[in-house]
């Protein structure tokens, strides 16, 4: 597999340097040297063969006969790594005076090399890179396989370059004075060296910030930065020069474990710092994968010499790639985190798409793809830092957002502390307000009492006058008589179920006294108390009951509801005037009021009409405290109806009604009758006093499942049978009782087999 590869690569070489192949047997270009300047370019001066035989065994004249190439492009590239590699300069002191300089080569790790000089019709090793002492001491002077050149005016000399490389050909051959070859080498050892100090104290930043937030990030930043910080030092020679320069296979193990240990810490710190799994998990699984490719190429690097070259050559090759799609990769992560999160991550975008095109750009030139592209080893270094900086520029940056997010979550919480200060005092300005309400409520309903109270006195007197009439012997007297017996009778009526009403609506009690009544028992009363107040408003009040409609239901709770609504139309409304209409719907009593109110917002009627909401005021802007419809929506409610604001504005409020059990008629029952269908409840005759005492001393039956029966629907009567009994009927009973929600599971659960 190893073969194939070289040979592919090998073949886009030769056709990349194609148009500049040609064959040299007859003659070399020659290299003019100037005493005391450096020799400029040498490129053009360059050949090269990588079929060569054994060098020690050729002569000079079998070199030059041979067929040499010349250098495709501006950079000293041979090609793919993998194949031996015989270069050939020739020089010549052109100066007038002798001249020294020196010939590096560039590189210090080589798995062979072989520097000869031509004399004497063979070639001298100059410098062997197999042999451990003199190629150490070669390095350590000059850094770089290196020899000096000393000439006499017009002196030629023929050099000639042996080598074979595992990871690239790139032979950045120079001749130049000691003094030029010696400030170079210095400014590149101060290059490094601020490199590795910059990134040394990024690391110990980041390290500091994990100390004092405990952001896994930092770590992995710190990691990476230190991979790429021993990469630096490694891919400018020093680990060969100083430690492995009779190890070359070594070298390129320690450069493919920092390579890639630099790019699975670096997509590691990506997958903690945007949190990948959580915001973009197909991104992290392509991260994972790539970490896990990484980390498997790392791990074979110890054992790299006991592979065949072909499986080296294919490692170095998958290095590479994995390194080139995690530098590609990360900027399109940085580029979506940048646009979820905020434009303070532009530095890490920034960053990783400087990196990923310095080194999309070297595995290209490395790989020798493309002889003629031109190589800069030196720029890894700034290139490294300036992505290191601006990843930590990242950090820093959201860490100053998450800052001025927290100030301004504090600052929200502040005022929503605030807020509920506010609506504390509210509140409690509207529980005053409330307690107010009900003590109106309770001065109304006294005076409710006491003026039911001196309308029986009137009754009494009619009642009087009418028996009066009765006796005498006037047919006119005595038909007036009847008639003030009937008003007595219909004004008794009104008098009770007011009275009953304003107790039961002061009152927390759930007790219900179900009976059956036309709707007119409901409309002409309201009528009675409701008009004369709107006709002083100028107000219009009016009553409609859509055929014939009788409910099943407490009327006095009924009332008390209607009533609270219809004050409230009446103290809203400035013009027109209000409806009360009363239709059957299958089994359900639909109530509609209507007025020509200054209505309520949307938003208020929605929280009106709201089962949860805890607020009771309408408009805030009015006085009151906004109870009469929340007490008018809690007695519907006992009632198992339902009551909501249909329609709400400029034009007026439209409140609908559903009370169940409403009928065109009802049928007569017995309490036999009654008792038979309802075996979980206990009915008693209360108009029998001592059957009814005695029954109460004799029944198991709890008092929730205890039903009094009665014709008196007085005050008094309820309020004493709220004590003993769960349940009131009132006289006469029918059937349309047992289809009331409150009874009917009873019912229903009788049924059943």
């Amino acid at each position: 597999m190893g073969g194939i590869y070289r040979a592919l690569l090998f073949a886009l070489a030769m056709l990349a340097a194609l148009p500049a192949v040609r064959a040299e047997p007859a003659r070399l270009p020659i290299l003019h040297l100037h005493a005391g300047s450096d020799a400029g370019t040498v490129t053009p001066y360059v050949r090269y063969s990588q079929t060569p035989g054994r060098i020690d065994t050729l002569g000079v004249a079998d070199i030059l006969a041979a067929p040499l190439r010349p250098v495709a492009g501006p950079t000293i590239h041979f090609g793919p790594p993998g194949q031996k590699t015989m270069v050939v300069v020739k020089v010549r002191n052109a100066s007038a005076t002798q001249g020294s300089w020196i010939f590096t080569t560039g590189r210090g790790s080589l798995s062979w090399f072989r520097l000869y000089e031509a004399s004497g019709g063979r070639f001298a090793l100059l410098v062997d890179g197999s042999n451990t002492v003199g190629a150490r001491a070669n390095l350590r002077t000059y850094q770089a396989f290196s020899t000096e050149l000393v000439l006499a005016p017009g002196q030629e000399k023929l050099l000639l370059i042996d080598f074979l490389s595992e990871n690239s050909t790139y032979m950045p051959i120079r001749i130049q004075t000691y003094g030029s070859f010696f400030k170079e080498r210095r400014a590149n050892v101060a290059m490094v060296s601020g490199v590795v100090f910059g990134i040394a104290v990024l690391i110990f930043l980041n390290f500091l910030f994990f100390s004092i937030t405990g952001h896994r990030e930092f770590i992995w930043l710190g990691v990476a930065q230190g991979c790429f910080a021993l990469n630096t030092v490694l891919a400018e020679g020093y680990i060969a020069i100083f430690f492995l320069s009779d190890r070359p296979l070594a070298i390129n193990a320690l450069e493919q474990i920092f390579k890639c240990g630099f790019a699975a810490a670096m997509a590691q710190f990506a997958r903690s710092f945007i949190d990948t799994p959580v915001h973009f998990p197909r991104r992290d699984l392509a991260l994972r994968a790539l970490i896990g490719a990484a980390l498997a190429v790392m791990l074979v690097q110890p054992a790299l010499t006991l592979y065949p070259p072909g499986v080296r050559s294919g490692l170095h090759i998958a290095g590479w790639l994995i390194v080139v799609a995690i530098a590609w990769f990360l900027p399109f992560v940085g580029f979506a985190a940048m646009r979820r999160f905020g434009r303070q991550l532009w530095p890490l975008f920034v960053g990783w798409a400087s990196l990923a095109l310095f080194i999309v750009y070297a595995a290209i030139a490395s790989m020798g793809l493309f002889a003629w592209l031109p190589i800069n080893w030196h720029l890894a270094g700034p290139v490294g830092l300036f992505e290191s900086i601006m990843v930590t520029l990242a950090l820093g940056l959201n860490l100053k957002k998450i800052r001025a997010d927290k100030l301004a979550a504090d600052t929200n919480y502040a005022e929503a502390l605030a807020e509920r200060l506010k609506i504390s005092e509210s509140a409690a300005r509207l529980a005053e307000e409330k307690a107010l309400a009900l003590a109106t409520v309770n001065s109304q309903n006294a005076l409710l009492h006491a003026s039911g109270h001196d309308s029986k006195q009137v009754i009494l007197a009619l009642n009087s006058a009418a028996g009066v009439l009765r006796q005498s012997e006037d047919g006119v007297h005595r038909e007036l008589g009847r008639m003030l017996e009937s008003s007595a009778a219909y004004l008794g009526g009104i008098v009770s179920t007011t009275i009953s009403g304003a107790n039961m609506a002061a009152s927390e009690s759930a007790f219900l006294a179900l009976g059956s009544f036309p709707a007119e028992a409901l409309t002409e009363p309201l009528m009675m108390m409701f008009k004369t107040p709107f006709a002083d408003k100028k107000l219009t009040l009016e009553a409609r009951i859509d055929g014939t409609v009788t409910l099943v239901s407490d009327k006095p709770l009924l009332m008390r509801a209607l009533a609270n609504l219809l004050s409230n139309s009446y103290q809203y409304s400035e013009r027109g005037g209000a409806r009360i209409e009363v239709a059957r719907e299958g089994e359900l009593a639909i109530i509609t009021i209507t007025d020509t109110g200054r209505g309520m917002p949307v938003e208020v009627m929605a929280r009106l009409n709201d089962d949860a909401a805890v607020r009771l005021r309408a408009d805030e802007d009015a006085q009151g405290s906004g109870s009469g419809f929340q007490s008018a929506k809690r007695l519907i409610e006992a009632l198992s109806g339902s009551l909501r604001i249909a329609a709400s504005g400029t034009e007026g409020t439209v409140i609908r009604i559903a009370l169940p059990s409403a009928f065109a008629g009802v049928t007569p029952c017995t309490a036999g009758e009654l008792q038979a269908a309802l075996p979980d409840w206990h009915l008693v005759d209360f108009d029998r006093r001592d059957a009814f005492d005695a029954a109460l001393s004799d029944t198991a039956a709890p008092r929730a499942r205890l039903a009094a029966l009665t014709y008196d629907d007085t005050t008094v009567t309820r309020g004493r049978l709220a004590e003993v009994a769960g349940l009131m009927m009132l006289k006469p009973l029918c059937c349309e009782l047992l289809r009331h929600p409150l009874l009917r599971a009873g019912v229903e659960a009788s049924e059943q087999p």
